[in-house]
């Protein structure tokens, strides 16, 4: 029997457990790609670009020929719609059983089971729950936990699961999955240590987790041993020459115990940069030099909003300004590249809180600022919380303008943040308060791809993918057509 996993854009670290997990119960996998060149969910778009760049039909075409048994989907909700365009036209063609799993799926699966197309849903990890519905489907059998199914339009639901609670148990993830069939995704090694998240971020999937979880008792936060992660990266060096290790863990400095344990042994034994996702917490500034000399050469943190009182009371993020600004102060005269993550369109945003926040920025400068506009995703706290006002068709869970701002002066703030790290420090202060003048005639694709570019470090995972994906699947669709 063969499962394969039928994704968009980038490596996906989850389908790659799932691989593993999948062959260690003896069956087969394979992986097909479409790209979505220029329509990231969110973020790259460009409808004129995605459409010249299309791979869908390839996709499909290569679905077909791989015959598969099951066609695995791993969805968010903004990526629902494509990947259900994709499942109802590949049931047309091969009338494999179709799986949906993913934060989309574990947050709505009534909702994704009623669509004709997909056969069965996977809520939460699927480590288990995969192999044993494949098991299922080749032999027969009564729905594993964590696998709902339907009949004669009825659905129906296998036992509540429990996520692996020792994932120091799990088979390292199909390293060979992604970099096998698309040599574009081997310079670089993606890596976790942790599964789960010790905050309770409104807007953020891990509190659908934690409720899918909480009759299990399943712990927030799962730890790998310092020694379980090292064996995977060592067992990888062996085999592959990758330039850097990017950590994916939810929050890398969750534990400073661990960190303390991990970091020196790191450096001894691998030595590659890597990045990782931090919180800004009040120890964090005092992890800086020992983050660098194990090697990190970037992090990434959460910085959401200025008013520390809404930031708490809306998004559930308890996090203090001046430990925000030590922390990326600390980290620079470290040599680490710090990207501050912010939210715009906030429900309670105002000009007056913008304006401190570039202020904050021209004194506390990170290498990078990266801007999003609010989702509210399904179940979600922030969700709940704000019943009848985020329906959009197509999963998106809230339209453009939920702020009081006008969108033209979010637009300001939105150049204004995303260029201040490359303005010279002399400007930062004067400009942080003339927003106007960052009115500019371009969009937000272009603006986004132009700092990146232009302030890339080595150890920015992010743009470094980025310059590799593109240029790969450009080249074959012009090679192809060519």
């Amino acid at each position: 029997m063969k499962i394969l996993f039928l994704h968009n854009g980038y490596e996906s670290l989850g389908i790659e457990y799932l691989s593993a997990s999948l062959k260690a119960a003896g069956f087969e996998t394979a992986l097909v790609i479409d790209p979505c060149l220029f329509d990231e969910a969110g973020f790259w778009r460009s409808t004129i670009l995605a459409g010249f760049l299309s791979f869908r039909e390839q996709a499909l075409r290569l679905t077909e020929k791989h015959r598969p048994d099951i066609v695995a989907f791993s969805v968010f909700t903004d990526t629902f719609p494509w990947a259900i365009s994709m499942a109802r036209e590949i049931k047309k063609r091969t009338g494999a059983k179709i799986v949906f799993g993913g934060i989309h799926a574990s947050s709505t699966p009534e909702t994704v089971l009623a669509e004709d197309c997909v056969d069965f849903v996977c809520l939460g990890e699927g480590d288990l729950a995969l192999p044993a519905l494949a098991k299922v489907i080749a032999s027969g059998g009564s729905l594993p936990a964590g696998i709902w199914g339907k009949k004669d339009g009825e659905i129906l639901k296998g036992p509540p699961a429990a996520p692996p609670a020792d994932i120091n148990s799990l088979p390292f993830p199909d390293k060979n999955l992604f970099a096998g069939a698309y040599p574009c995704f081997s310079e670089g090694y993606l890596a976790s240590s942790s599964r789960g998240c010790p905050h309770s971020c409104t807007y953020c999937c891990n509190s659908v987790y934690r409720e899918l979880y909480a009759a299990s008792k399943t712990p927030p936060l799962r730890r790998r041993s310092p020694e379980n992660m090292l064996a995977e990266l060592v067992e990888t060096l062996s085999k592959r020459n990758p330039h850097f290790i990017h950590f994916t863990d939810e929050v890398f400095n969750s534990d400073y115990a661990w960190l303390n344990t991990f970091l020196p042994l790191y450096r001894k034994k691998i030595g590659l940069p890597f990045s990782c996702y931090v919180f800004p917490d009040h120890h964090l500034a005092e992890a800086a030099p020992a983050l660098a000399a194990a090697g990190c050469m970037k992090v990434q943190l959460g910085v959401q909003r200025f008013d520390e009182a809404r930031r708490r009371t809306l998004l559930g993020r308890r996090a203090a300004n001046a430990d925000i600004g030590a922390a990326i102060n600390a980290l620079r005269s470290e040599g680490v590249y710090v990207t501050c993550d912010n939210i715009l369109d906030l429900p309670d945003e105002s000009e007056e809180e913008l304006s401190a926040l570039a202020s904050f920025y021209a004194e506390n400068t990170p290498d990078h600022n990266e801007i999003f506009f609010l989702r509210i995703y399904p179940n979600t706290p922030l969700a709940t919380a704000r019943p009848g006002k985020h329906n959009v068709p197509g999963g998106l869970m809230r339209p453009a303008g939920y702020s009081q701002l006008p969108r033209r002066r979010q637009a300001a703030y939105f150049s204004l943040l995303t260029l201040l790290p490359r303005l010279p420090r002399s400007l930062r202060r004067f400009l942080a308060h003339r927003p106007g003048l960052f009115s500019l005639p371009v969009g937000d694709i272009f603006l986004r791809v132009a700092a990146r570019v232009l302030s890339r470090s080595s150890g920015d995972f992010h743009t470094g993918r980025f310059l590799r994906l593109y240029p790969h699947f450009i080249v074959a669709k012009l090679r192809r057509e060519g």
